[in-house]
């Protein structure tokens, strides 16, 4: 019965990290596919991860490289704008998400197959049921949209000068076919073949950082519910210690010794919190970079809106709904996990502690205090992430664009 019980655990959870676990195959990589044997699956995977690292890395270098090559001109603003320096951003992210996954997969790999342990599969309760089934739900409607808009948002951009081009045919102009993204190339990329392979190179260039963020971000956004979820329904256990169910269906309070289901419950509750701090552990890095670029990219990318690129226009729009849903989702899911966290402690409170012997509320007590210690994610540990977080990215953007505005219109 426990190997039934842990293997449809693994079944479920493996489950809604099914689109997590497509992107992060594209990258070589895996926290739910079995390790590579031979050393044909060895060398597949190596050159998948090599592929992924080597296009992000080399299309990020490149922006920035662009970049300082028209700082060294003394461009105007307009132009330095329309170089898509929130594209720039976005890579960095992307970029950073990439070697995380790499550095961690280890750590990823064991708090995926540990989660199965404490996964509730077979649940009595109404309320956790209830519980289980909408986080569930919620959980596979915030995926397919997210998954569904960044990928709409980066084929926009991959397309347009393709669409920009045959409709300049057909109406007889003259045109070239342009470039999806502003790279700085050390060669000259207008020629012949170079052309084609050089548009080739960005488009794939730009679907693998796309993979690389959504690979981590759906890992974040899946584990994140997950100690969301069975948070909210440890606490349904806690509410519910001693007591027992009579003939007539009504709760009476249990005055018997229920020490062995306090320690079941404080179990759960320690290994959720370690889950969480492995999952703060590998993201605080990235949570930084993501808060930091985030403002610039909302800023960057609003500008160019409003006063430039209007061919763009409508990628450009993708690439902001997608950014502000990334960093919201972030910040909302970073904030479930801390309210929960500490909501355990009012389920202590509200539970029947007052009908226990002293060794149960000796034992409750160390974990109401335990419980009162939040569980948040951070920035490198300068600030928690929450959703104030999330309203201080967007107050900063908009301080940044009324900077920008302002510089525009004196020129």
């Amino acid at each position: 019965m426990p190997e039934d019980r842990t293997l449809i655990a693994k079944k479920e959870i493996y489950g809604t990290l099914r689109s997590c676990n497509f992107f992060i195959r594209r990258i070589g990589l895996s926290f739910v596919d079995k390790i590579p044997n031979s050393y044909l699956q060895k060398i597949s995977v190596a050159a998948s991860f090599i592929t992924a690292l080597s296009l992000v890395s080399h299309k990020t270098i490149s922006e920035y490289a662009y970049i300082v090559y028209l700082l060294a001109k003394s461009v105007t603003l307009e132009k330095l704008m329309g170089s898509y320096l929130h594209i720039a951003g976005y890579d960095t992210i992307s970029f950073g998400k990439l070697l995380t996954i790499w550095y961690k997969k280890n750590t990823f790999r064991r708090v995926v197959n540990d989660l199965a342990d404490i996964w509730p599969v077979y649940e009595k309760n109404p309320e956790a049921v209830a519980i289980k089934n909408k986080c569930l739900s919620t959980l596979r409607t915030r995926q397919t949209l997210y998954v569904s808009w960044t990928i709409l948002g980066v084929w926009l951009y991959n397309l347009t000068p393709v669409a920009l081009h045959l409709y300049r045919l057909a109406k007889e102009i003259p045109s070239d076919l342009g470039f999806v993204w502003q790279l700085y190339y050390p060669f000259d990329k207008t020629k012949p073949i170079v052309h084609e392979f050089v548009y080739v190179f960005e488009t794939v260039a730009g679907l693998y950082s796309v993979c690389c963020m959504l690979s981590s971000d759906v890992f974040f956004m899946t584990m994140s519910s997950h100690i969301t979820m069975m948070l909210q329904i440890l606490q349904v256990k806690i509410k519910t210690l001693g007591v027992a169910e009579s003939a007539d269906g009504k709760n009476i309070g249990g005055l018997q010794n229920c020490y062995d289901e306090i320690i079941d419950v404080i179990n759960i509750h320690q290994k959720l919190i370690r889950y969480g701090n492995d999952l703060e552990d590998a993201f605080s890095v990235v949570n930084l970079i993501n808060i930091l670029l985030s403002s610039v990219n909302i800023c960057c990318v609003m500008f160019s809106i409003i006063f430039l690129e209007p061919l763009m226009e409508m990628g450009n729009k993708f690439f902001i709904v997608a950014v502000l849903t990334q960093m919201g989702m972030v910040c909302s899911y970073a904030d479930d996990i801390y309210r929960e966290s500490v909501s355990v402690s009012d389920a202590v409170f509200e539970s029947e502690w007052y009908n226990f012997n002293p060794r149960c509320q000796r034992a409750l007590l160390l974990m109401l205090q335990r419980s009162q210690k939040p569980l948040y994610f951070t920035a490198m540990k300068f600030s928690s992430i929450t959703l104030n977080t999330y309203r201080s990215v967007l107050t900063t953007s908009y301080s940044y664009f009324t900077l920008l505005y302002t510089s525009y219109r004196r020129h």
